[in-house]
């Protein structure tokens, strides 16, 4: 039986004619080429939908739609061809369908008419196209901007050539500066292109690769358009408005100049991309070429299922978009929906490579295992252990030689990590447990001064800049909160001090530099959850703009807390992964991945915060340790997203659903909108200021917590 046939929707497949190659599936393909199977049939396999419902991850395909905007406001004299490829299948759906777009053909007409125009009357003009539809055979791309470029021969004034320039834009950060080393594509033998560079001009190697194909008799050149951290931002330039007729490219291009984004020719890096060996899961050396020519065969293909038949299980599978946890919740009464009974790619690939069935594979699986390698995985795969719970500790006993004795090694969380799940499958009621490395963690906490201080910081790095005289993406720092445990014999926790700026047209960074200073001069041990706040806080010291206010006293305090300074912050994030582990944490040291688990462990936080007696500006008589039905600790991120969406529904002036923020994308996004939307009410302010307020407090109550914690592991 084949898959299709596994549950009663199953559609019938598309003719091969009406089935196209575009850059999102190659981008796919690149990731895993079973994968087409899946997006071929977005109605029989759903995808996992954790980045659709993610906020942050609106706002970063918003910023990437700001910076095209911009740019193509530097060219006044472009059309765009039908509607824009967000409501197309380029950038919706993952399958390109004349049936389900009966408009493709149409667009394909139209930009065909545009960059054909005035050849047999030989009065051809410069055409900029935004968007527009490019196929050919079984390939199609939309570009975000089509340039035909007219050259002429300055002594006869005739048509020398004519090309078409394919322009990318893509919202990563470039710095021209020479003292930058960003702007640097190639690595050092030129021969080969930088992995953080590669997917960009993969994208516009594929692109060109379809747009020579249907223009052979131009010469076709490729180009990227990227946001340059080597400029200064002063709004936008409206100097491309005054143009009357279409401008000439050395108008274009000083229009360029002038702006914050930058424009890259690429031809060089993309012969080589086309060239090179392609790496992706079951690739055989082929190049990159030659791989997209493989797939848009195989997606043509009458049986899609038997031409993507080989199937390549790995490391890569550990963040598959079709994996999802497809079985009914327990205890779940009446009948499944259809989206229930759906079947999962992810499942489908690992039961047909492995024989396990649909429920063992919601089960953690080897490559859910904390800090793993494609080795591990690839072993553990090819020895048949598939599941956590196959492993064992002979597995990693190969590496236990040379184990540091004081810490906590990445292959020691890999063994507490599998053991916690054993000791969970086989009983059902296991009890949390934890690792601390007593002598190295009290050596450490013995460094530290009182009063301590808990810090966090809530930045935002647009692509565009909200204020004048900024590069794109520097960093704005809008918040911070700050918690003080004192010393004394109850060790309380304070919510001391925090800072939100919610003024627009005013830059934050120089405002939050004094009011820092004021938080943290009265001395003691400055903390922070990772190196995130040495840099920004490193970064605004390093800019005479935001410092030139500050006394020499704030300037000195504040370097101090840098780290070669003589009052380093401390970073709770490292001493975690060192010194601390937890089940229920996946080995993660992130402070949300440990955070309820600790509370689980932990009798003092049960005694201090299993009470209504937590008390700040923004809660009042709150409790942070509440149970769910099995007993086991609420997250207080769930606790806190709770209070906010209560707090909006019973705001009537309200007319948003939720300003809930829970993490710390999500606070970018909300900063955004109170610098961005003139429609925001004085109501829905309220609610995201609200909201930010009490994210930022639970961050650093958060950090104090873990502390608590562990003084009370110690004192046992």
């Amino acid at each position: 039986m084949s898959m299709m046939a596994n549950h009663g929707s199953a559609k019938k497949l598309v003719d091969p004619p009406l089935r196209y190659l575009t850059k999102s599936l190659v981008r796919t393909a690149l990731t895993c080429p079973r994968k087409l199977v899946y997006a071929a049939n977005p109605t029989d396999f759903r995808r996992n939908d954790i980045d659709v419902k993610d906020p942050f991850v609106h706002h970063l395909a918003d910023e990437g739609q700001r910076f095209g905007n911009y740019c193509r406001r530097l060219f006044p004299h472009g059309v765009e061809i039908g509607p824009p490829s967000g409501s197309i299948a380029e950038k919706g759906s993952m399958i390109d369908n004349v049936h389900a777009f009966p408009d493709l053909e149409e667009l394909v007409a139209q930009t065909n008419h545009f960059i054909r125009k005035g050849e047999n009357s030989g009065h051809q003009q410069r055409v900029t196209i935004f968007e527009a539809a490019v196929r050919s055979g079984p390939f199609y791309v939309r570009p975000d901007i089509l340039d035909k470029i007219i050259h002429t021969n300055t002594t006869s004034r005739t048509i020398s050539q004519t090309e078409l320039r394919v322009i990318e834009v893509k919202s990563k950060s470039y710095d021209s500066r020479p003292s930058s080393k960003s702007g640097q594509m190639w690595n050092g033998d030129k021969k080969s292109i930088k992995a953080i560079f590669l997917p960009y001009i993969q994208d516009i190697a594929f692109q060109s690769f379809v747009v020579r194909r249907a223009f052979p008799d131009y010469r076709v050149s490729s180009w990227l358009m990227l946001p340059d951290r080597g400029k200064i931002w002063n709004g936008f330039n409206n100097n491309t408005s005054l143009f009357t007729e279409v401008p000439t490219l050395d108008d274009t291009l000083n229009a360029i100049n002038e702006s914050t984004a930058i424009l890259l020719n690429v031809d060089e890096l993309v012969e080589v991309a086309l060239s090179s060996r392609v790496s992706f899961p079951g690739s055989n050396g082929e190049t990159f070429e030659d791989a997209v020519k493989h797939w848009a065969e195989q997606l043509s293909s009458n049986n899609l299922e038997a031409s993507f038949s080989e199937i390549s299980i790995g490391s890569q599978c550990a963040s598959c978009i079709y994996r999802i946890n497809s079985l009914p919740d327990k205890g779940q009464s009446g009948e499944n929906s259809q989206e229930d009974i759906m079947p999962s790619g992810f499942d489908v690939c690992w039961q047909q490579a492995t024989g396990l069935g649909r429920d063992a594979l919601q089960q953690p699986l080897v490559v859910d295992l904390y800090g793993y390698t494609k080795e591990n995985i690839k072993k553990f795969i090819d020895q048949k252990k598939f599941l956590l719970k196959d492993l064992s500790a002979d597995d990693f006993q190969s590496k236990k030689e040379c184990e540091p004795k004081d810490k906590i090694s990445s292959t020691q969380r890999q063994l507490y990590q599998v053991s916690s799940w054993q000791n969970e499958s086989m009983n059902a009621f296991h009890e949390p447990q934890y690792v601390l490395k007593r002598d190295g963690l009290r050596k450490e906490m013995e460094r530290w001064h009182y009063p301590w201080h808990f810090i966090d910081f809530e930045t935002a790095s647009p692509v565009l800049p909200y204020y004048p005289d900024m590069a794109p993406y520097e960093i704005v720092a809008f918040q911070f909160s700050h918690h003080i445990i004192y010393e004394n014999q109850t060790h309380e926790v304070c919510h001391a001090s925090e800072f939100l700026h919610n003024e627009t047209g005013v830059c934050p960074n120089e405002q939050f530099l004094h009011a820092l200073y004021n938080a943290i001069r009265t001395g003691g041990t400055v903390f922070q959850w990772s190196p995130h706040e040495n840099s920004v806080l490193s970064s605004l010291l390093s800019s005479n703009l935001y410092t030139s206010s500050l006394s020499t006293q704030e300037k000195n305090t504040l370097s101090a807390l840098l780290r070669d300074g003589n009052r380093p912050m401390v970073d709770l994030c490292k001493l975690a992964a060192d010194y601390y582990y937890v089940d229920g944490s996946g080995g993660s040291s992130s402070i949300k991945r440990l955070l309820a688990p600790t509370m689980n462990v932990s009798a003092r936080l049960k005694h201090i915060y299993g009470h209504l007696t937590y008390n700040s500006n923004n809660f009042v008589n709150f409790q942070w340790y509440q149970q769910d039905a099995m007993g086991r600790a609420i997250d207080p991120y769930k606790i806190l997203s709770g209070i906010n969406q209560v707090n909006d529904n019973n705001n009537e002036e309200t007319n948003e659903e939720t300003s809930s923020v829970t993490h710390g994308g999500g606070a970018a996004t909300v900063f955004h909108e109170l610098q961005c939307n003139i429609d925001l009410s004085e109501q829905d302010r309220r609610n995201r200021e609200q909201s930010l307020l009490r994210y930022c407090e639970l961050d650093t109550l958060s950090m104090a917590m873990i502390v608590q914690a562990w003084q009370g592991f110690l004192e046992r």
